[in-house]
């Protein structure tokens, strides 16, 4: 018989509710999901590009992520590099493909 696991303590619940209500957001997973792919930091120009989204638009994403400590930056001269601080986040991703996936 399989051991089924307790149920998650409502203290981590608190802690990590406002982390996926922030990341759960359509531009902030693709953000996310570019950051992932690439695997590397990048600035916010290659990030725009690749989201196909306005700067401004894609600097509040950004700024809402790193608050959340979801990603961290890097100032190098006049470019920001972004890249993902908290690796734990792109579970969100996998369960995404993982429905998107299972669609009839």
């Amino acid at each position: 018989m399989q051991k089924v696991a307790p149920l998650i303590d409502m203290e981590t619940l608190e802690r990590v509710a406002p982390v996926i209500r922030n990341a759960a957001h359509p531009l902030r997973l693709r953000i996310l999901d570019y950051l992932r792919r690439e695997d590397r930091p990048c600035t916010v120009s290659e990030i725009t590009d690749a989201v196909e989204a306005a700067q401004a638009v894609v600097s509040q994403q950004l700024r809402i992520l790193k608050d959340q400590g979801i990603l961290a930056s890097q100032r190098e001269g006049t470019c920001i590099f972004y890249r993902i601080a908290d690796p734990s986040v792109l579970l969100l991703l996998e369960c995404i493909r993982h429905h998107g996936g299972c669609r009839p």
